[in-house]
């Protein structure tokens, strides 16, 4: 929504506060009047997404434009909370702060992320505003919001592009000067290994030397692959029998054999690189598995929504501390005694790629969902879509790289 449209919503709400304060000091109003709010409210409706609720948060009154961005019907929003498009995002304190504001009388504004029914993620820019009776204490209150999702987007992908932009300077330099030194520093160390005796005290430190180096290895070439990403190679895919496969990876590892792996949901095909997002897939069992230590219990399902399949990774660990929730997708963050930082970053790239997305939500009932869509069939209007979009990552740092 543009700046003119959120401008116009904030507009209506203070229009609404005013008639809310007007409506307070006369309690009987004529038919002109009623007539009146009936116009005022029948503009609102079209203006904006608007909610009516009592005191308690329980949901009296929602407008076609709710349910229409929610994807609940109105019979199921009646009667509920608005916890029932919680995204679990924000902090319990952000949400007390907001019920104290209201509750004393105040008007709140802010932005609010929600869960739609089929569990898309959107933005709303939002104004809560308190009916106050005669004694000056709220009786309902009305919400009216604004779609600020494309907005929020557009903020997100500029962030995105400059990390990228950051990751391809650093895979220049990285591709020059640290690749190939590498090699060859891993070279003499075992040319020197083999000149030692079985039993020489310094073989476990060369040892250990070359496990180091391969770890770095594995760093450089995430990063490359981050920063320059292969096209994929779209074909109908059977997502079930690849979840599988990459199930059985994870259990022949010694350190998820504690741990409980079920597959869930009915058989989908997507439009997707089998290897790439079996990849994907991979790399989320096994970071959920490093989540929970090696005990608990990992669920996957597979669903359909719309033209997308779904892929839901959620594990029975401790989630992730809600002041770091925003970072995990950024390059080179993590929390990790070993590893890059890159894993999610390159998971969520991926699913961009193939014209899908990939969220994180930590639920109050505790660990951690990681949701990944895939576009059941290829996008018609343009087949060359997966291409592209790969391609941006290699227009950054095509001209450095060798």
């Amino acid at each position: 929504m543009s700046s003119d449209e959120t401008a116009l919503t904030r507009a209506l709400a203070r229009v609404t506060r005013t008639v809310a304060q007007w409506t307070s000091s006369r309690r009987q109003d004529d038919g002109a009047t009623r007539s009146q709010l009936a116009d005022f409210k029948r503009a609102l409706d079209h203006a904006a997404i608007v909610a009516i609720t009592d005191v308690t948060g329980r949901i009296s009154y929602a407008n076609d434009t709710f349910c229409e961005i929610s994807g609940y019907s109105r019979e199921e929003l009646l009667g509920q909370d608005h916890r029932i498009v919680n995204s679990s995002y924000h902090s319990k304190e952000f949400i007390r702060e907001l019920w104290r504001t209201i509750a004393s009388g105040h008007v709140w504004q802010g932005e609010l992320r929600n869960r739609a029914k089929d569990g898309h993620i959107y933005w709303v820019d939002t104004t809560i505003v308190p009916f106050l009776n005669e004694r000056g204490k709220p009786y309902q209150y009305i919400a009216i919001r604004s779609d600020v999702t494309a907005r929020k987007q557009a903020e997100e992908k500029l962030a995105q592009q400059a990390a990228l932009a950051r990751v391809g300077q650093m895979a220049a330099v990285v591709a020059h000067e640290v690749r190939n030194p590498l090699a060859g520093i891993k070279g003499a160390v075992q040319v020197l290994m083999s000149r030692r005796t079985p039993g020489d005290a310094e073989l476990p430190v060369m040892r250990d030397i070359v496990v180091r180096i391969d770890s770095l290895s594995e760093l450089i070439n995430d990063l490359m692959l981050y920063a320059r990403p292969r096209a994929p190679r779209l074909g109908q895919v059977e997502l079930r029998p690849l979840i599988a496969d990459a199930v059985t990876i994870v259990r022949r590892d010694p350190g998820a054999q504690s741990i409980e792996i079920v597959v869930e949901g009915e058989d989908v095909s997507a439009s997707a690189d089998d290897e790439l997002i079996k990849a994907t897939v991979l790399n989320l069992l096994i970071n959920a598995a490093q989540a929970m230590g090696g005990h608990g219990q990992i669920v996957v399902r597979l669903t359909k929504s719309g033209s997308y399949a779904t892929i839901e990774v959620r594990d029975t660990g401790p989630g992730i501390p809600l002041e770091i929730r925003t970072q995990v997708f950024d390059p080179f963050f993590t929390t990790k005694a070993r590893g890059g930082g890159l894993g999610l970053a390159i998971a969520r790239r991926t699913a961009e790629l193939h014209g899908g997305s990939l969220v994180l939500d930590c639920p109050d009932s505790g660990g951690t969902v990681v949701t990944m869509r895939l576009p059941l069939r290829p996008a018609a209007s343009d087949p060359k879509l997966g291409r592209e979009a790969a391609n941006v990552g290699a227009n950054v740092v095509r001209t450095n790289l060798p």
